[in-house]
């Protein structure tokens, strides 16, 4: 029994960043900045070295501009061989073994550049940033504090000195270095707030406390100084302090609506969800909260919109949606999270019309497109998924899915030839996309045998299971065919055989399974095996009724043969020879 193609669409990093123009005469050495003392001083290169040097220094630099990295490190490596005191050099092949990924020999390189320029900004970071790659975060601090002994060391460098301070635990350290910004900026909003997380890392909480205090107290009439406090007594459990304090955020500013997801957390505290609810919806509600702060916010709750102990049960989270919605509706992200969300709660048509509102926001969005298309297969008619499936081709044209929309869309509509220009269109976009491949093969198979073109049908086919040899569908549909015309039927019944080991309870592909034994003359397995598909099916088709009557036929139960071939014929999928069998009580093959 051949079957319906059910297809599925199925902080640290390295930054390589260029040391700029190297500045002086080369001929009175390789610097980069006035304040470089080199280890190197008093050597001097003679003048047919040095002449050289200039030669393969300036290559490198060339090469370097014009975006040949592995000339350039050829050259950079001659110059560094003729004069080993060049920083320069050493930092230059550094950051082409780092885009290497050779962090270990790009580690000595920038050692020797640091060793030979100790107050030259790039390589220090450079190297600093190598170590805490290499997992050493200590010798990392360590390079990094040479930028405050720097002389006149800049608020840049410090604050890099900083970050790196607090990421390996040097609490202590970084806060000095916070104030000493401070000293230097004057007041900053930024450094006082990290300087209270450095405080709540180090478990200093009563200097925690005391920092956002003096805010406070500087400036009252600033809300999100209020609820910055406020947060802080919620999280250590001191809840009429941050009560207090969010009712303040209320009087100074009643426009901050940030102080309702503060105040919802208060609730949740209290384990008022009913309270906690309504804080969230008007969070959600709030004019002057961004969009996307709002969804972060709201994420954990849909990943675990089904934990009983989730305080936004479903109807709370499609109302915060509506919410969101209301108050961004120019957001594309809003409806593809609310369509996301309808289609967790089995609501596919409506899922559908907000994606669909979403891609009336922002064409370009291909996933939200392959979501949408995908639902619509199920809630509406081809004609209209091809019109949808077009104009998703209309922004992307490369995209082989839309053509596999396409082609199913007119295959439906048994517009094969239609449907097959569209299929080959994908095929050809389909990359490395293996899943998506075998569906135009198996696809192109099928329309190919319907023209009775069994060269091109097969060899679609084969193409299909070439890539995946345990395609189910793929395995029946060619061994059905082959049954159908007697040959092969040794292989036949090896493909059908293996779609009944891996799904054996599927009665389409015991159909097949018993039909391919039938055509090898094996009557007595072919009415066991189409007996288990009869007892899995429920509601028996009348294909399969057929099959069963001929088996029964074959095997000499004649009258139980025209039973069954009587309660096919109510059914509307059998063969056109069906009644002429039950009138002449004689088996006639009418599929070949």
């Amino acid at each position: 029994m051949k079957y319906s193609f059910e297809w599925s669409l199925l902080f640290f990093s390295l930054l390589f960043v260029s040391c700029g123009v190297v500045k002086g005469n080369l001929k009175n050495k390789v610097v980069l900045d006035n304040q470089e003392e080199s280890k190197c001083q008093g050597v001097k290169l003679s003048e047919d070295d040095q002449r050289k040097f200039d030669y393969f220094f300036y290559e490198g630099n060339r090469y370097k501009a014009i975006g040949d990295p592995q000339k350039s490190f050829m050259y950079y490596s001659e110059a560094l061989a003729i004069d080993t005191c060049c920083a320069v050099c050493n930092y230059e092949l550094s950051r082409f073994l780092l885009s290497s990924g050779k962090y270990e020999d790009a580690e000595k390189l920038l050692e020797r550049a640091v060793e030979l320029s100790p107050y030259n900004s790039f390589y220090i970071e450079m190297l600093a940033r190598v170590y805490q790659n290499n997992k050493n975060g200590d010798k990392a601090v360590e390079v990094a504090s040479k930028l405050l002994n720097k002389p006149a060391a800049g608020p840049e460098e410090i604050y890099f000195v900083t970050q790196l301070q607090i990421e390996n635990g040097y609490y202590d350290e970084a806060i000095e270095n916070l104030k000493r910004l401070e000293s230097i900026m004057g007041f900053n909003e930024g450094l006082v707030l990290e300087m209270y997380q450095v405080y709540l890392k180090s478990e200093d909480f009563k200097a925690a406390e005391k920092v956002l205090s003096n805010l406070v107290k500087k400036y009252p009439g600033n809300s999100d100084y209020h609820l910055y406090i406020g947060d802080f007594y919620l999280e250590r459990g001191n809840l009429e302090k941050a009560f207090n304090e969010y009712e303040e955020v209320q009087k100074v500013d009643p426009e901050n609506g940030r102080v309702f997801f503060s105040l919802a957390n208060y609730y949740l505290q209290k384990k008022d969800k009913e309270q906690f609810k309504q804080m969230i919806f008007k969070a959600f509600g709030s004019g002057n909260i961004e969009f996307d702060d709002k969804f972060q916010r709201f994420v954990p709750f849909l990943m675990g919109m089904n934990d009983a102990n989730n305080p936004l049960d479903s109807a709370a989270l499609d109302k915060s949606f509506s919410v969101l919605i209301a108050t961004h509706p120019f957001e594309p992200k809003g409806y593809v999270g609310y369509g996301n969300f309808l289609v967790a709660q089995n609501d596919k048509a409506r899922a559908a019309d907000y994606f669909a509102k979403a891609l009336e926001l922002d064409a370009q969005q291909s996933e939200v497109w392959q979501d949408y298309l995908f639902l619509l297969s199920g809630v509406v008619d081809s004609v209209e998924m091809l019109e949808k499936s077009r104009e998703a081709l209309t922004f992307f044209p490369e995209n082989p899915i839309f053509h596999l929309f396409e082609g199913v869309s007119l295959y439906q509509q048994q517009k094969l030839e239609e449907a097959l220009s569209a299929f080959n269109n994908g095929l050809e976009f389909v990359g490395d996309n293996n899943g998506l491949a075998v569906q135009f093969h198996a696809y192109i198979g099928d329309i190919y045998h319907s023209f009775g073109d069994t060269e091109n049908s097969f060899s679609h086919y084969e193409q299909a299971l070439a890539i995946d040899e345990n395609n189910l569908i793929v395995l029946n549909n060619y061994s059905y065919y082959l049954s159908l015309r007697g040959e092969r039927l040794e292989e036949a019944e090896r493909m059908s055989a293996k779609t009944v080991e891996l799904d054996p309870g599927n009665p389409t592909y015991l159909d097949t399974y018993a039909w391919v034994l039938f055509k090898r003359g094996r009557y007595l397995e072919a009415k066991f095996i189409i007996e288990r598909a009869i007892d899995e099916e429920g509601e028996v088709s009348g294909v399969i009724l057929e099959h069963y009557g001929d088996i029964l036929f074959m095997t000499g139960d004649v009258n139980e043969a025209l039973k069954v071939w009587g309660k096919a014929l109510e059914k509307e999928d059998h063969s056109d020879v069906l009644l002429k069998k039950i009138e002449e009580k004689r088996f006639i093959d009418g599929e070949k």
